[in-house]
């Protein structure tokens, strides 16, 4: 069974008109998307032949038949719930734990960030390609499915990072500890951070604690898209987030209009 590429989340009983509309799509739900459709803050409309790919904050990117012209950056029904994690592999083997969870059933990503930093090698110094954050990695998937996989060959030396899980009056909720979970919104906006080649960019392992809560966007430069709040650091204007369990990342340099606020 396939999904149609998007649907709105917050609209319901409904037909979606895009399976009607480019027939390589199939209606899998009362979910819908009008003729015309808000995405990234833009109305537009869904009845011309290009399809935009962007989605709006509140729709979700599915699965859809592979036909020609077609960007392949979807995913299958049955990835549908999987959630980002963080993974711990011992010994500075995460990239070979990425590479074998790629071949995993049940596995929809695993990813290593990697940044090239300068080191001393035999008397000259080189651009070396390395972890950003050693002996870690992220594996999208569900927690079931990882928890059958972790520990055992050819992952042995795979583990979850965990984190404390209590109540509100801090008593232990079941084993006390629970995986550490990225949030999506989060894992964007690292992603597009690890890819921007700039090399004043700040990535610290502890939690920034920000003087406003807006949420803005980045909307031009080599940070477009990256989502978080403002942040002066160096006597600069930035963007900054705190992602779950890993720390905090900053942009660099942002000039002001190239930020817009976020509801």
């Amino acid at each position: 069974m396939y999904f149609c590429e998007i649907f709105l989340t917050t609209t319901a009983n409904k037909r979606c008109q895009i399976c009607d509309i480019h027939q390589n799509l199939v209606i899998i739900s009362d979910m819908s998307i009008p003729s015309a459709a808000l995405v990234n803050g833009q109305k537009i409309s869904v009845l011309g032949d290009n399809l935009q790919k962007n989605v709006a904050e509140n729709a979700t990117i599915l699965y859809q038949k592979s036909f020609e012209g077609v960007s392949p950056n979807c995913i299958r029904t049955s990835d549908v719930g999987n959630k980002w994690f963080l993974m711990r592999a011992a010994y500075g083997q995460e990239k070979k734990a990425e590479e074998i969870l790629m071949q995993m059933e049940g596995v929809e990503s695993a990813y290593v960030p990697q940044w090239y930093k300068k080191r001393n090698i035999a008397g000259k110094t080189k651009n070396v390609l390395v972890s950003i954050i050693p002996n870690n990695l992220f594996v999208r998937s569900k927690e079931g499915v990882l928890a059958k996989l972790v520990g055992r060959e050819p992952l042995s030396f795979l583990h979850f990072s965990y984190q404390p899980h209590k109540d509100e009056f801090g008593r232990p909720i079941g084993t006390g500890r629970t995986p550490v979970v990225i949030p999506d919104r989060q894992m964007d906006s690292f992603r597009r951070w690890v890819d921007a080649d700039a090399e004043d960019k700040i990535f610290r392992q502890t939690s920034f604690i920000f003087k406003e809560n807006d949420l803005v966007r980045v909307t031009e430069g080599v940070f477009e898209g990256l989502v978080g709040h403002i942040v002066r650091l160096k006597g600069q204007t930035r963007v900054g987030v705190n992602i779950d369990g890993i720390g905090f990342i900053s942009t660099a340099y942002i000039p002001k209009n190239c930020i817009e606020k976020i509801d």
